[in-house]
């Protein structure tokens, strides 16, 4: 080899070297998505968080948030490097900024739901007409979006919505104190509820389903980078404690996504809910 290429090999190498050494001091920064509260969502992601960064060398923080309004900001200006959001809010990343769906969960699909007090009269949704439903915010895709499209198209229901609720645990409670009569949710959520509220809730209607939230990355990362977080995900899925981490943050059973498949048939009804987010 002539020294000229053993030079320039030498200097490609010491660029690959100052990269990843610049990579390992950057920090990640995953946002959550608001769906239950900033301290319990700390509380279930932070594990997770730490094993992520100690399997791969990467370190990442978890930023959560109190309002959906600050979490759509930061997607649709491309603040975050990772973000763990429903599938409408992959699919406004990706459109605006080309972030990339990394994993998501394969055990259940994601459903909307309607639920009531046990006690209630009600038991149909044409029986909502006229009533207050509460909705954990006014952009929630699967709880509120999607949900608020099926009750216009397939029952044509008149309803008075309500949207302070903040989050998919406040909904379910505005119920349970008889604030409003129904609350939207998804089914997930209403599981993770404490068995002692669940058992005061009663489904009267679930959506169709569709393909989970996607953890999605920034087209800036590394693709070096964002294989290294599959596989650690991936990884957890082989013994019990990292099982349980990955229940703690809805990932049962991870699966490499694909935007292709697993997204792009809800592309249309997504970029139409939110196309305020597009503007």
């Amino acid at each position: 080899m002539s020294f000229q290429k053993i030079t320039k090999s030498l200097f490609l190498l010491s660029i690959l070297l100052f990269s990843n050494n610049v990579l390992a001091e950057q920090t990640l920064v995953l946002a959550r998505a608001p769906q239950l509260s900033p301290a319990v969502t700390s509380k279930l992601w932070t594990p997770f968080i730490q094993h992520l960064s100690a399997t791969t060398g990467i370190k990442i923080d978890l930023k959560v948030y109190t309002t959906r309004d600050a979490f759509e900001k930061d997607i649709t200006k491309g603040n975050v490097d990772l973000y763990f959001g429903n599938p409408g809010y992959g699919i406004i990343g990706n459109q605006l900024h080309g972030y990339l769906p990394l994993i998501r969960s394969d055990k259940k699909l994601l459903k909307g739901i309607v639920v009531v007090r046990k006690d209630s009269p009600i038991e149909t949704i044409e029986q909502l007409e006229g009533k207050e439903i509460a909705f954990p915010g006014r952009n929630s895709f699967a709880a509120s979006l999607y949900l608020r499209s099926i009750l216009k198209s397939n029952f044509n229901l008149n309803y008075q919505p309500s949207f302070h609720s903040g989050s998919h645990d406040n909904a379910y409670r505005t119920v349970l104190v008889g604030k409003s009569i129904a609350a939207g949710g998804v089914t997930r959520t209403l599981q993770h509820e404490h068995p002692k509220r669940r058992e005061q809730l009663r489904v009267i209607y679930t959506t169709p389903g569709m393909k989970s939230h996607p953890l999605m990355a920034s087209p800036k990362i590394p693709l070096a980078t964002r294989k290294s977080i599959q596989e650690a995900i991936i990884n957890l899925n082989n013994d019990t404690a990292g099982k349980k981490l990955l229940k703690s943050v809805k990932l049962q059973k991870p699966v490499i996504a694909n935007y292709e498949t697993d997204y792009k048939p809800i592309e249309a009804l997504a970029t139409q809910m939110y196309s305020f987010l597009l503007n």
